[in-house]
């Protein structure tokens, strides 16, 4: 048996076709607070016939990890594929008492990704840092991302109609709908109105759902229970998600993209409900370890004919270097990258080794 720490549990899918010369895009679909047994393809009561689409053209691993227990530094280490504690975001962010942030002398995916000719933007939650509070923090244009809309932390009293989204470090006032969707909608105006259209582009969604104060559509919910039972609206937050996600890959498939576009699916940290963490003894927030790894049961299409799930234990801190591997390109210069570059292990085209140990460090505070 090989232990693996339970509240760190991220889902990675990648789905890329590499169709003809131009370059793989990149879009990063991270959600926040889900766990382990929550969505379709991971044996989860939520219906996700997206992901579980885009899981069966794909990859799952079974033991791949967020960067933390908590969310900010989990986002800094998706970013920076190093541990949080080396990029200045050592637990949960709040500008109400500390001036804590992503620290700009990091080397995030988006830079690497400009660098080489990406454009570049960001969608939903941030949770680095923002210049509130009289804090002169960066922004996510100081961290690589040409265009951004999201919020500093969370989407207002819950995820309906949220009040506090910035466009570009613009308020935009009260909104209808839900933070999912309202997401989704400006990744696809910016896809239709703002990229050049010959560019590559990388797509950071970083959803609120399903992490408190929770909401759903009500004809969601009730497919899950009783419109004011918590269980059911935090699966209908997980199911609205899914329904905006495949609103964003009709528009990859409608403009030819899809079958050229890296798709990569996480959770930030495990879930606040214990019961949807599944046989994990921990939850978001606890480091725990769990008795054993779970087989899993995905295709691998793309990549491998023959379909496998990987088993190899991994985590987000790998993305950055794994995303260079993939796309070809240099890694930052430098920089040292706690991550290793899991191409070989996706594409079976050689033998993968870590060139050092996976660690993790929970901070104290909660987010």
């Amino acid at each position: 048996m090989k232990p693996v720490l339970t509240f760190l549990f991220a889902v990675l899918l990648v789905c890329p076709g590499f169709a003809g010369d131009k370059p793989p895009n990149v879009v990063t679909l991270y959600v926040d607070d889900l766990g382990y047994r929550d969505i379709g393809c991971y044996d989860g009561p939520v219906k996700t016939p997206v992901l579980d689409k885009l899981a069966a053209g794909g990859v799952r691993f079974t033991d791949f990890h967020s960067g933390a227990p908590t969310c900010s530094p989990s986002r800094a280490t998706f970013l920076t594929g190093r541990n949080h504690h080396r990029t200045g975001v050592y637990s949960v962010l709040d500008e109400r008492f500390h001036r804590m942030h992503l620290l700009t002398s990091e080397t995030t995916i988006a830079e690497v990704l400009k660098e080489n000719g990406y454009a570049t933007a960001h969608f939903g939650k941030w949770h680095l840092g923002m210049p509130v509070q009289n804090r002169e923090n960066p922004t996510p244009a100081d961290h690589g991302f040409d265009y951004w809309f999201g919020v500093v932390n969370g989407p207002g009293k819950s995820h309906k109609n949220p009040t506090n989204f910035l466009r570009n470090g613009k308020r935009v006032g009260p909104m209808k709908g839900y933070s999912c969707q309202i997401v989704v909608d400006e990744a696809l105006t910016w896809i239709d109105q703002k990229r050049d259209g010959d560019e590559p582009f990388f797509l950071n969604l970083w959803f609120n759902e399903p992490h408190d104060p929770i909401a759903a559509p009500d004809d969601i919910v009730s497919q899950y229970g009783a419109l004011n039972e918590r269980a059911a609206i935090y699966s209908g937050t997980i199911d609205n998600t899914d329904r905006a996600i495949g609103r964003l890959v009709a528009r990859l498939e409608k403009l030819g993209e899809l079958d050229n576009t890296i798709i990569v699916y996480a959770s930030d940290n495990g879930s606040y409900l214990q019961e949807r963490n599944g046989e994990l003894r921990g939850k978001k927030g606890v480091a725990l370890r769990r008795r054993a790894p779970r087989p899993g049961h995905l295709p691998l299409e793309r990549w491998d004919p023959g379909g496998r799930v990987e088993n190899e234990p991994a985590g987000v801190v790998d993305l950055l270097p794994t995303l260079c591997g993939l796309i070809g390109i240099d890694k930052p210069r430098g920089v040292h990258l706690d991550g290793s570059d899991l191409a070989p292990l996706l594409t079976s085209s050689g033998s993968f080794k870590r060139h050092q140990p996976l660690f993790w460090m929970a901070g104290q505070t909660w987010s």
